[in-house]
């Protein structure tokens, strides 16, 4: 698809327009990346492998609609969640760029799903002499070092002894402060939750409960709210 198309079509895509990969960059620095890097975009169904194990990844997908389970794939073939990505987002940029196999992570379709593909091998080149590579080149290496802080905070999570410590950890980073004190409020569904925290479902909904009645934590509807002190 011709870069001006997209961009014509971007213009109205607010997640992709505020993806930290143009952070800083103005429309028409958008359209020389989308002009360079063979853009395309597509739609995907529920539950569509966007990436497989199995294969090489070539191009970094941005994520414009939608969201993006990222799962791990065990031995038994039992299926882990890692993280859920959202609109604007990037996904499989590691392996794009490093030219690995991906030999274990679905990269999968929560739902209807647009992702916008780039071809990012142009980093490569000489970005110190391009004033736009090396802005892109910038964004994505935060981009980067933001992952690997996320999936630290993953082992940190998986790391916990008990249930309870995961659970409480996984809320305690996803809690803003609201009027009724630290809230999480759940995307996951009590599947999709015990999934990341390695759990089985009816283990996660035995702990939640008993975690109420302990009154480490209110539940109300998709809210957890957090004791304090």
């Amino acid at each position: 698809m011709p870069a001006q198309h997209l961009k014509k079509m971007l213009k109205n895509e607010i997640h992709a327009l505020q993806s930290d990969l143009f952070l800083g960059f103005n429309p028409d620095e958008i359209d020389n990346i989308l002009s360079r890097t063979c853009s395309c975009r597509r739609k995907f169904s529920k539950n569509v492998d966007i990436f497989s194990p199995g294969e090489v990844i070539c191009h970094t997908g941005m994520i414009l609609s939608g969201n993006i389970d990222v799962q791990f794939s065990g031995f038994s073939g039992k299926e882990e969640l890692v993280v859920r990505e959202a609109p604007g987002e990037l996904i499989g940029q590691a392996f794009s760029l490093t030219k690995t196999e991906n030999s274990f992570i679905h990269f999968r379709s929560v739902g209807d799903t647009e992702i916008l593909f780039m071809n990012l091998d142009l980093l490569f080149s000489k970005p110190e002499i391009d004033p736009i590579l090396g802005k892109l080149s910038v964004n994505l290496m935060r981009i980067l070092a933001a992952t690997n802080i996320q999936l630290n905070k993953k082992i940190c999570l998986l790391t916990q002894k008990s249930l309870r410590d995961k659970l409480l950890l996984f809320f305690e980073e996803g809690a803003t402060e609201g009027p009724e004190g630290k809230t999480c409020r759940l995307t996951l569904t009590r599947e999709e939750l015990a999934s990341y925290v390695s759990a089985e479902r009816s283990s996660v909904c035995r702990e939640l409960g008993r975690m109420q009645d302990d009154g480490c934590i209110r539940l109300v509807g998709k809210k957890v709210i957090l004791a304090t002190g």
